[in-house]
């Protein structure tokens, strides 16, 4: 994917999603890993990223320092806390505090939004 030549902070900030998302798709990186992202917008802690997941990929566990929420634009995930599994698809949010995101997995083509508080300095 080409460096960023877009403004990731403004006062007024519009995302034509659907482009987006086909670029990623035709991504080299989507196409060897079924997964790639795109951050749309940096705002002093706010982070907002869409990601496109192919079928079957998997974002293994990792320690989440900060909140965050996923949302499917479309596809479906399923994830795991604990020992329960859930699925969560366009219309739901996935709100996660601080702790492990776990086995998060697309069941068919997804596309995401993920938002991130970042902390101080990052």
């Amino acid at each position: 994917m080409s460096p960023v030549s877009r403004s990731l902070t403004g006062p007024h900030l519009i995302f034509n999603l659907p482009e987006h998302l086909a670029e990623l798709r035709s991504d080299e990186a989507y196409t060897r890993s079924g997964r790639a992202g795109r951050t749309l917008a940096k705002e002093g802690p706010l982070r907002l990223t869409l990601v496109a997941l192919d079928e079957g990929a998997r974002v293994e566990t990792h320690l989440a320092e900060r909140p965050m929420t996923l949302q499917p634009l479309e596809g479906r995930l399923r994830y795991r806390v604990d020992d329960e599994t859930f699925e969560l698809g366009p219309g739901e949010i996935l709100f996660f505090g601080p702790g492990h995101a776990q086995d998060i997995e697309a069941l068919v083509e997804t596309a995401l939004l993920l938002t991130i508080t970042a902390g101080d300095g990052e």
